[in-house]
């Protein structure tokens, strides 16, 4: 089912970042024999180096002064938590975030191969909650959760739970999540596809006719 690809392509947008390997210790240990010499080279003036902190003591009263300039980071760092904090709600406000939520638990039940999964979905003919139909409701369960448990490693699914989604663009009953609305991780990943939601009795379920495609 097509609804299988949109894991895969989630973690593909993470799963292809490794780590560079740098090779530094040839220039660390050229650092440390320039550095070994350099410091055979003051033999001289040790003594000159001794004397010396006695007249630069009333420098070092001087950063003393200098903590006002401490205190000016503080300032910055509470306008790098305003950004953080994100306090204003999301597109679509609470509705938008309640769908954002349901995205992401159907995201991990779906990877966890949770039965769970057929529960937040509309039925194959997007009219009615899945549960509703049970015809339909022990095909999903018989279906999704086998497929995606071939498919996807506890790994896996501890990535898709790290995700974070924001909101949703919501017209009236119907709320659609797109790469707009996924971390930057994972908005590569998904592309140009939506996950589409219909809000029936206050709850909020995965339209599959109306996602991926």
């Amino acid at each position: 089912m097509t609804a299988l690809a949109v894991p895969v392509l989630l973690l593909s947008a993470c799963g292809g970042d490794e780590p560079e390997v740098e090779d530094v210790t040839p220039q660390e240990t050229v650092e440390e024999t320039t550095d070994a010499e350099a410091t055979e080279e003051p033999t001289d003036e040790a003594a000159v180096t001794e004397e010396a902190p006695a007249t630069e003591e009333p420098t070092t009263e001087a950063p003393a002064d200098e903590e006002p300039t401490t205190e000016a980071p503080a300032d910055g760092g509470e306008a790098t938590e305003a950004p953080g904090a994100g306090g204003g709600e999301g597109e679509g406000g609470a509705d938008g975030q309640a769908a954002a939520d349901r995205t992401k638990e159907w995201l991990v039940a779906f990877v966890n191969a949770e039965e769970a999964v057929c529960d937040m979905m509309l039925d194959f003919d997007g009219e009615a909650p899945m549960k509703d139909n049970k015809a339909q409701y022990d095909i999903c369960i018989d279906t999704f959760p086998t497929q995606a448990s071939n498919m996807f490693s506890p790994e896996m699914a501890g990535i898709i739970e790290s995700m974070e989604i924001k909101g949703a663009d919501v017209q009236g009953e119907t709320a659609v999540v797109d790469k707009d609305n996924f971390s930057p991780m994972f908005a590569e990943g998904i592309g140009d596809q939506v996950i589409t939601l219909k809000k029936i009795d206050d709850a909020w379920y995965v339209d599959m006719n109306e996602s991926f495609n």
